[in-house]
């Protein structure tokens, strides 16, 4: 009998160890880094070929380039250079790497990933002859060159007028966030600033409040959990 209960002991021991094991090597994620960025990459995002699968979320995958940026995939939309990141409010900023994200606009899709834009306003594009602009309106410059320039107004009664009694035309409208500055008739040069998405799923802004760190409770990736200095937390956070 006493040999029966140290055999079930040990298979109680065996067991605790075994799971202990498991619960300290369900998040095993280092924070990873990109060229010289001061900036994080954690769960939700991981750095292909960096870090495995289990340390990101579906759709948040991120790619370090030769030249040290991060970069983000949006799957109908192209590649984009990353500014940075919050987790607390879950935002991202990004810009076109070639300088131009007032373009990326016109025909950015966030369909097919996790994120959605940012609180924004609708602007009407105008082209129009140089000779029609110069020095009158503000222009958006990375769409403009030495023939035509590119307007943007939030005044679609502006739009319009230009369109009829001008040689500009309407070429398209692209949803941007409110620009910090506009003239009377609405008109901004701010198009080119970054281009900020959110997202809502996972929701890890209480988690990283109370200075907690989000993941995979194990590498089936069905659960995710609040961490606490690399231990887990009784917190599931998965829906």
């Amino acid at each position: 009998m006493e040999d029966l209960n140290i055999f079930l002991h040990l298979i109680i021991l065996t067991l605790i160890l075994h799971l202990h094991t498991s619960l300290a090597s369900s998040y095993d994620c280092p924070i990873s880094y990109c060229g010289s960025s001061a900036y994080s990459i954690r769960f939700p995002f991981r750095v292909v070929g960096q870090q495995p699968d289990v340390c990101g979320y579906p759709g948040f995958d991120l790619w370090c380039n030769k030249q040290g940026n991060m970069v983000l995939n949006l799957p109908n939309s192209g590649n984009f250079s990353v500014r940075t990141i919050d987790y607390r409010s879950q935002v991202i900023q990004i810009y076109d790497p070639s300088g131009c994200s007032a373009a990326r606009r016109l025909t950015l899709d966030l369909s097919g990933s996790p994120f959605s834009g940012s609180p924004s306003r609708n602007y009407t594009l105008l082209r129009c002859p140089v000779e029609a602009t110069m020095s009158r309106y503000i222009t958006v410059g990375c769409l403009t060159n030495s023939t035509y320039s590119t307007l943007a107004t939030s005044s679609m009664s502006f739009g319009s007028a230009m369109a009829k009694r001008t040689d500009c035309e309407i070429i398209g409208s692209i949803r941007s966030p409110i620009s910090w500055y506009q003239d009377q008739e609405g008109l901004t040069s701010d198009l080119n600033m970054d281009i900020s998405l959110t997202w809502d799923n996972p929701n890890c802004q209480e988690c990283i409040e109370e200075g907690g760190t989000c993941g995979y409770t194990n590498t089936t990736m069905q659960e995710i959990a609040c961490f606490e200095n690399t231990e887990k937390s009784k917190t599931n956070l998965s829906q």
